[in-house]
């Protein structure tokens, strides 16, 4: 007597056809999430990364996708790690800029609805919303193609060109 195998009320017969491609997109996912994390942590502090024509590049990505009320003040708030769990201070020091020029970025972005205060009233860690988290995508992926392609991870310019 053949009896089929059941996971939960649905036969294992009808549940592996499905299951496959949601376990394959899951490792893709996590695969193409850690190539990403490497290429970000090969990218140059925020100090000696973000000149003129990167700033400008960025801004004109965020343009594109529809950020255009952003400018070009914001582009060090966003570079990776981004403001996310941080508090402005910590965010100040890290980019190493004026904490009361950066709390008011924060601000900024914070009534633009990219970014919201935590509940804790005693710490005011900067919390990225959901737009928040999309602006920090296509902040990632402008700064990868204007610094991935033209410097290495030390920051100086790269020698692929032939000479």
């Amino acid at each position: 007597m053949f009896v089929i195998a059941h996971i939960g009320k649905i036969p294992v017969e009808e549940y592996a056809p499905f299951i496959v491609p949601v376990i394959a997109l899951y490792v893709y996912g996590r695969q193409w999430s850690r190539r990403h994390r490497k290429k970000l942590a090969k990218l140059p502090d925020a100090a000696g990364a973000l000149d003129e024509k990167t700033i400008e590049f960025v801004v004109s990505r965020w343009a594109a996708s529809d950020h255009k009320e952003l400018d070009r003040e914001q582009v060090p708030l966003m570079y990776p790690p981004g403001p996310d769990g941080t508090t402005a201070s910590e965010l100040a020091r890290r980019i190493g800029a004026d904490p009361r020029s950066v709390t008011q970025r924060v601000e900024d972005l914070v009534e633009l609805g990219y970014a919201e205060y935590g509940d804790d009233e005693t710490d005011q860690r900067i919390w990225l919303t959901v737009e928040g988290i999309h602006l920090m995508n296509v902040t990632e992926d402008a700064l990868l193609t204007a610094l991935g392609e033209t410097r290495t991870p030390a920051g100086r310019p790269s020698s692929s060109r032939a000479g």
